[in-house]
């Protein structure tokens, strides 16, 4: 780094500046002043007009957000483990319950084949938590080849035979929250599950679920400017909870979504399994969101 570059420390939500001192063992980074604060944020937060303006330019009309379907239980509780990256290599490596794919089959074959249809996809993106990764894995397993990041985690295709087209998957890490949203993460590990409404009315909730969207706006726009040319008009990504309404909310701020569509997105619970889709406004358009789900249904008691 040189002088006065300026970056994000991993866990802390403030930017700092880099500034080398004479004696080594002194401090290097100090953090930033009000206004270079303010600044970066602004910054920061024009990622989700990017996001807009990179679909508006692919062809991207909708972009839908899938929960993970069921998953086995944490092996234990974060303060159970050594350290936070051996709590996040365990997490991330929790597979689908029997339940969970049984779950992700009904939701392919229900709301997902029907309201979305896989053949309208650019690709399908997952976070780096096998839950995600498997729960694709059952959304688009007669399209999907046994290849690259699946390859790698074993995650075949159930069905080679019944391959009619080809729909490009992708990873997005930023999807799963660990390391990059500590704010948010510690308002869900005490409050779980709930939609956004709920985190919204904490003191500092709002802004740390804004903030956390806005980074993974940026991660999917670049995502969105590498598979333009894809066939499609659609991009599905698989993630976690509240976290994808986080991201979800950002775009359609920045697609000009008006108050009840706003309020709809903050009252989104989404289940196991289920999704949640913006569909990008243009010109006098405004952005519309839709909740997909097959509650009631046996599968989700």
């Amino acid at each position: 780094r040189t002088p006065g570059d300026i970056f994000l420390l991993p866990n802390f939500g403030h930017p700092y500046m880099y500034c080398p001192s004479q004696h080594r063992t002194q401090t290097q980074v100090r953090r930033c002043p009000p206004t270079v604060s303010r600044a970066l944020s602004a910054y920061q937060l024009s990622m989700s007009e990017e996001l807009k303006a990179k679909c508006l330019a692919a062809g991207v009309k909708r972009m839908v957000f899938v929960r993970h379907a069921q998953a086995a239980p944490p092996a234990g509780k974060k303060p159970d483990f050594k350290g936070i990256h051996d709590w996040q290599a365990s997490d991330q490596m929790r597979p689908l319950t029997e339940q969970g794919k049984k779950q992700a089959k009904a939701a392919r074959e229900g709301w997902f084949s029907k309201d979305v249809g896989r053949t309208n996809n650019k690709c399908l993106v997952t976070s780096g938590a096998r839950r995600a990764a498997e729960t694709l894995q059952v959304f688009g397993e007669e399209v999907i080849a046994k290849k690259g990041f699946f390859a790698k985690l074993g995650l075949g295709c159930g069905s080679s035979e019944s391959v009619a087209f080809a729909v490009s998957s992708e990873l997005v890490g930023g999807l799963h929250p660990a390391g990059i949203a500590p704010a948010c993460e510690a308002l869900f590990d005490t409050h779980g599950y709930a939609p956004l409404a709920k985190f919204y009315g904490m003191e500092g909730g709002k802004e740390a679920y804004a903030e956390y969207g806005e980074i993974v706006c940026k991660e999917l726009a670049a995502l969105v400017e590498k598979v333009k040319h894809n066939q499609g008009n659609t991009i599905t990504v698989f993630g976690h909870a509240v976290f994808l309404n986080a991201i979800a909310m950002q775009l359609l701020l920045a697609c000009g979504g008006d108050a009840a569509q706003v309020l709809k997105a903050t009252e989104v619970d989404l289940g196991e399994g289920e999704g949640f889709s913006v569909d990008i406004g243009a010109g006098a358009t405004s952005a519309s969101v839709t909740h997909y789900t097959l509650r009631p249904h046996p599968l989700w008691p």
